[in-house]
């Protein structure tokens, strides 16, 4: 997504709500922000789990990285996904963004990237 304030190309994202797990976020901040349904990719131990208790067990993150964001911290957790469902188009349905599109590892020296985050890209890609 092409991110207005800072013009630069970042992931989808969001916060937590108050009544949803980070997996639900991350589900619903995707589908808000692209119209696209998505699965996440990532080791999940459901043995760890204890409905008795009310403990649930997460996706694995694929990164967690910590920035600084003018007097405080921002912490993002970011996850490897795949569409699921049969809609595979792009929906551009926020307000925060001037657009979406999918790139090609070809494509990454042609956009507006902030380092660390086309070092994760190529990663992922590669």
């Amino acid at each position: 997504m092409h991110h207005k304030k800072l013009d630069v190309w970042l992931y989808p994202g969001g916060h937590v709500e108050d009544t949803e797990t980070p997996d639900e976020a991350l589900v619903r901040e995707v589908k808000e922000e692209t119209g696209l349904d998505i699965e996440i990719i990532g080791e999940k131990d459901e043995n760890l789990a204890d409905q008795k208790n009310d403990v649930s067990v997460l996706h694995n993150p694929y990164v967690v990285l910590c920035e600084r964001v003018g007097d405080h911290y921002h912490n993002d957790i970011a996850y490897l996904c795949k569409i699921s469902g049969s809609n595979r188009s792009l929906r551009h349905a926020s307000n925060e963004s001037h657009g979406i599109k999918f790139f090609g590892a070809g494509e990454l020296d042609s956009i507006n990237l902030f380092p660390n985050f086309k070092k994760l890209l190529l990663k992922v890609l590669n």
